[in-house]
């Protein structure tokens, strides 16, 4: 059993979506605290994320279910419900979200989930954990599909989005205006739901999973608060660096800042990826061991 209780994942986003993502997330794990990426299997930079992944073998490499803002791994012929004639998804969310509500396309999403697990695994990639882009994995229809492919392929994690009420409470929080209050109400009534049926199919969760009402504004001070605000045993921190956007050279700023490695270590904190993680279901609260 390891010294350390409490074991911190910081995941990035949006892996292979462009090089500039995946040079941001090279350098984070390089030179910093990232721990786990989550990888997009229709991205335009898939393969050279997967070069960088091979290279990496101490990066955590998940899926990030894309089923909106983004190309389908199926052609339109396949999926034509979810996709246009050009096989991009909607580009807004809630539309997307919406149109995943309807029965008749449930076919359509199962063989498209499928499909973008078969490509990573085609590349060698065994998934330790899975989350959507922009978050529509939080979607009942999806995150059931989801937990079934998973427990057929042994995939250990799946994201739950869940952070205390107070840290909406912060300037840069205050700016989304009403959307993080939304997302936290909304995902919150459906964070049971989810976490019974994640462990009706054996797969865990973080007890919190911070960066929800920070997206774009991932900073110094924020995680420094995060981490002051971790009860383990195990808690997740999600963000987007990238070489190409203010927002993602802040976000990388963040991840190897060497202050925040600092205060890991001083408060007893571990920094690990998912794929180091074993042993009993961090929902409830159990004790966790590293391999």
């Amino acid at each position: 059993m390891s010294a350390f209780s409490r074991f911190f994942v910081t995941v990035a986003d949006d892996f292979g979506k462009s090089p500039s993502v995946n040079a941001a997330v090279a350098a984070a794990h390089d030179r910093g605290v990232l721990t786990s990426a989550s990888l997009m299997a229709g991205g335009e930079a898939f393969d050279d994320a997967v070069r960088i992944a091979n290279v990496r073998r101490e990066l955590s490499v998940g899926i990030h279910i894309t089923l909106c803002d983004g190309e389908a791994v199926l052609g339109p012929s396949r999926i034509a419900g979810l996709v246009g004639e050009d096989g991009c998804f909607a580009k807004n969310p809630a539309e997307a979200w919406l149109r995943c509500s309807l029965g008749a396309l449930r076919p359509q999403i199962t063989s498209e989930v499928k499909a973008q697990f078969d490509r990573l695994a085609d590349a060698g990639i065994h998934p330790t954990h899975i989350d959507a882009h922009h978050h529509l994995q939080m979607h009942p229809v999806i995150f059931d599909i989801l937990c079934r492919e998973a427990s057929e392929r042994g995939i250990g994690w799946i994201r739950i989005p869940g952070e205390p009420l107070p840290a909406l409470f912060d300037m840069r929080s205050l700016r989304r205006g009403v959307m993080p209050f939304l997302e936290w109400a909304v995902f919150g009534l459906l964070g049971g739901r989810h976490k019974r049926a994640a462990e009706r199919q054996g797969l865990h969760v973080a007890k919190r999973v911070f960066g929800l009402s920070r997206t774009g504004f991932v900073d110094e001070p924020y995680v420094l608060r995060v981490l002051a605000r971790t009860k383990g045993p195990v808690d997740e921190m999600f963000a987007h660096p990238d070489l190409a956007t203010d927002a993602g050279r802040r976000e990388l700023g963040t991840l190897t800042s060497s202050s925040v490695r600092d205060a890991a270590s001083a408060l007893g904190i571990s920094l690990a990826g998912y794929g180091e993680l074993k042993g009993a279901r961090a929902a409830v609260g159990s004790a966790w061991e590293k391999p």
